[in-house]
């Protein structure tokens, strides 16, 4: 563990509700994503809810994109759980909006109205200047043949991601993009996207082994008591089952 704040990242992050000095995981976490993709091209998280994976990956993001290391902060993650966008209102980004409120909310923690902000928005939903946009969000679904270039990459959600969606996501970056990978074995929503067992986040954690990809787990539930028992439902299931079987 590093000294407390003998690196401004670590005072920033804390200025913000994350003291990543405190919780181990998190610093090794905040470690990797901050390092270079010539050292770190990727990371990976496999973390249960309310360990502040997307939280931290969105903050560093946004520290690395305001000094100007990366172009801007691109977030992506599939519709898997209700499988209804065609149906909602709107155009792309607004179908897209209901599923983008977890990086919305942590772009909050940096500065309210950020992501008004850096994706250029008016109420309106246009860009009256015409600026870059800072930020970008985006369903797996409109992915395919786009590249991603010099941009710090988070993709949500991932253990919901089908093997299809997975390789078309993580073929878009080119080699100067930070690409974090985050989910939680624990919540996957989409149980058809299995290959022998595993979901297609737990076969590209494979996959990557021995490259320059991290692989970090988070430990601490930092929304209380019940939300971690809530987790753990599955430990029940078992009990329940044993109970069956004797």
């Amino acid at each position: 563990m590093g000294n407390k704040y003998g690196d401004i990242r670590w005072k920033w992050l804390a200025e913000r509700g994350f003291n990543v000095l405190a919780d181990k995981h998190q610093y090794a976490y905040a470690q990797s994503l901050f390092a270079s993709p010539d050292v770190v091209t990727g990371v990976f998280c496999d973390a249960k809810a309310g360990t502040g994976k997307t939280t931290i990956a969105t903050l560093v993001g946004a520290y690395e994109v305001e000094r100007g290391n990366y172009d801007r902060i691109i977030y992506v993650r599939n519709a898997i759980p209700v499988r209804d966008i065609g149906f909602l209102p709107g155009g792309i980004g607004e179908k897209e909006l209901p599923y983008m409120l977890p990086f919305i909310e942590a772009l909050d923690h940096v500065q309210p109205g950020l992501f008004e902000k850096w994706s250029c928005q008016q109420e309106d939903g246009k860009n009256k200047d015409k600026e870059t946009p800072k930020v970008q969000v985006t369903t797996s679904a409109y992915s395919r043949g786009i590249t991603w270039n010099n941009a710090f990459i988070i993709i949500d959600e991932f253990q919901s991601f089908d093997l299809n969606e997975a390789q078309t996501v993580l073929t878009r970056p080119t080699d100067n993009c930070k690409v974090v990978v985050i989910g939680s074995t624990r919540q996957n929503d989409n149980p058809k996207n299995k290959i022998n067992g595993m979901t297609p986040f737990e076969i590209y954690m494979r996959h990557f082994q021995g490259y320059p990809v991290a692989f970090h787990k988070l430990e601490t539930n930092y929304r209380g008591w019940l939300s971690t028992r809530a987790d753990e439902i599955y430990e029940t299931i078992e009990k329940l089952k044993s109970e069956e079987i004797s």
